[in-house]
């Protein structure tokens, strides 16, 4: 399978516990690592450095913020084996500029952790 910046998935798909809208942030890099970030409802939520409303992706339906604090790098195989799995299922990707502003966020955000905030700088000094 192909992973590229914007597309979208749901994870965790449990009886246990919620399904969170996850984002892939970057092209997946010659490791074939990837960064992810997931949304979160702003009702309660300390960051609110990129905020998304409803109608911006079609599984939004109110005030949402990215959980840059939960913003992690996984493996192309790993997110492979939760689909096979039933554990995630992917969703309509994010619009281009939405996506751009949410990349934008993890450098702006105090909630992200320092490497992740290394890996995005590297990764946008590698596009060209």
């Amino acid at each position: 399978m192909n992973f590229a910046a914007g597309q979208t998935y749901l994870f965790p798909l449990s009886e246990n516990q919620t399904a969170h809208l996850w984002i892939i942030a970057t092209d997946p890099n010659a490791d074939r690592l990837m960064l992810v970030v997931s949304l979160t409802s702003l009702k309660g939520s300390k960051d609110q450095t990129v905020i998304l409303h409803g109608g911006e992706h079609p599984f939004l339906k109110w005030a949402t913020c990215v959980a840059y604090n939960l913003s992690d790098l996984i493996n192309c195989d790993t997110l492979e084996d939760h689909i096979k799995v039933g554990r995630a299922k992917m969703r309509a990707d994010m619009k281009p500029e939405t996506a751009q502003l949410i990349l934008g966020g993890f450098t702006a955000s105090p909630f992200t952790k320092k490497r992740i905030q290394e890996f995005v700088r590297a990764y946008k000094e590698s596009r060209p």
